[in-house]
């Protein structure tokens, strides 16, 4: 599993834990809660009421529908996946993209999650001595009679071992060694993101990593603009591990993964069209998908899998101007001391090397403004209206 500073805090996962009755095949759990982190920090003081339950009923209605053939065929069918069609093919590559992106959408949906249900409230005692009980998750007996309160049906990602990328020493200076990444045995989760852009802030444009990116016919990156959208996103590939959250180049990806360039194209060329249909889906919510960021693992005969694919920290979303992305709380911490502490400390790691950086940081974290704590929680009842309508999982 992912180190727990390293993984998002709005979930905890719990496995492998295999379902027999249901599938051979391992899962991890999901249990969503309202905790969040600013700057990668790890669980802030206080929480936000609600961001679990609003959270995770979002991820399971997205993962349900990616699964869904009958979603699939509805939105390539669509004006939408005609635009993405029209803007990729006039991407400037060599070969023909045009043909490569319909090959590519025939093989989607890729593999992603199987079911489990978790009932937060009884979690400890499903979880006890780390045996999740299949018969009390699954029997159907059992999820009639709590349908009305919990449990609430979370699509979980299947289970992939993954180390934690070891550091070296280069010329004295402490770096992050991802070739091992090739040595680990299969299936693996593949160490970089694919952050799908349908639009770009001034300070993501000024992040870009012009070997690392598609360029959509609407734009060129000499011509970018703020808050322009386009129909193919721009893909950039992000180290999820780095906590600097490098960008890296398309020759780095090569190296670090051993991937045929063929490889990567088609992997890069799905993760686009992923996140073209969650804009789709999204924009059927009366919001707009701004960013999204994906991430594969790879079988042992190399074919991808999707992990973790649509919860909210994956993804940027904007209605009339509002982002949902804790903004208000990045907000409010940058006038803080401690803000500047941490920018000091994460200054220091990049010479000093990132093991537990978080001490250099003397000051403790303060607790979030209640009023800002209210208008982040308005925006997340926005947000579970938005998607979830009126569905038993409406706050």
């Amino acid at each position: 599993m992912l180190d727990p500073f390293l993984r998002h805090v709005t979930k905890d996962s719990y496995g492998p834990v295999s379902f027999t009755e249901k599938t051979p095949i391992p899962v991890v759990v999901h249990r969503f809660h309202d905790t969040y982190s600013i700057l990668g920090w790890g669980k802030m003081p206080d929480v936000i009421s609600n961001r679990g339950r609003v959270s995770a009923g979002v991820f399971s209605l997205l993962n349900q529908r990616y699964l869904s053939q009958d979603s699939w065929k509805t939105f390539l069918r669509s004006p939408d996946a005609l635009s993405f069609r029209k803007s990729g093919a006039s991407i400037a590559q060599s070969g023909n993209v045009s043909s490569n992106l319909n090959e590519v959408a025939d093989r989607l949906p890729i593999r992603s999650n199987y079911v489990g249900a978790v009932d937060e409230r009884e979690f400890k005692a499903l979880d006890s001595s780390a045996q999740l009980s299949a018969a009390k998750l699954f029997k159907q007996e059992v999820l009639n009679e709590t349908k009305g309160d919990c449990p609430l049906i979370f699509p979980v990602v299947e289970y992939f071992a993954e180390e934690k990328v070891p550091t070296a020493t280069v010329m004295g200076r402490t770096s992050w060694d991802y070739s091992i990444w090739r040595k680990q045995a299969s299936p693996k989760i593949l160490p970089f993101t694919f952050l799908c852009h349908f639009a770009l802030t001034e300070d993501s444009i000024s992040s870009l990593k012009t070997d690392a990116i598609s360029i959509p016919k609407t734009a060129s990156h000499h011509t970018l603009q703020p808050g322009v959208s386009w129909d193919f996103p721009v893909v950039e590939m992000v180290l999820s591990q780095d906590p600097q959250a490098r960008r890296i180049g398309l020759s780095e990806a090569l190296w670090i993964t051993g991937m045929a360039p063929a490889a990567l194209q088609d992997l890069m060329l799905s993760a686009a069209w992923i996140a073209a249909w969650a804009r789709f889906q999204v924009k059927a919510t009366t919001l707009n998908l701004e960013s999204i960021d994906l991430r594969f693992a790879l079988l042992a005969d190399g074919s991808p899998v999707l992990v973790d694919g649509f919860t909210l920290d994956d993804m940027k979303l904007e209605k009339e101007g509002v982002r949902f992305q804790f903004e208000a709380a990045v907000a409010h911490y940058q006038k803080t001391s401690w803000y500047d502490a941490v920018i000091r400390a994460r200054s220091q790691a990049v010479h000093q090397g990132w093991a537990d950086w978080r001490r250099q940081c003397v000051e403790p974290v303060p607790v979030l403004d209640p009023s800002v704590r209210a208008k982040i929680e308005e925006e997340y009842r926005t947000l579970a209206r938005c998607f979830l309508g009126n569905s038993r999982h409406v706050l």
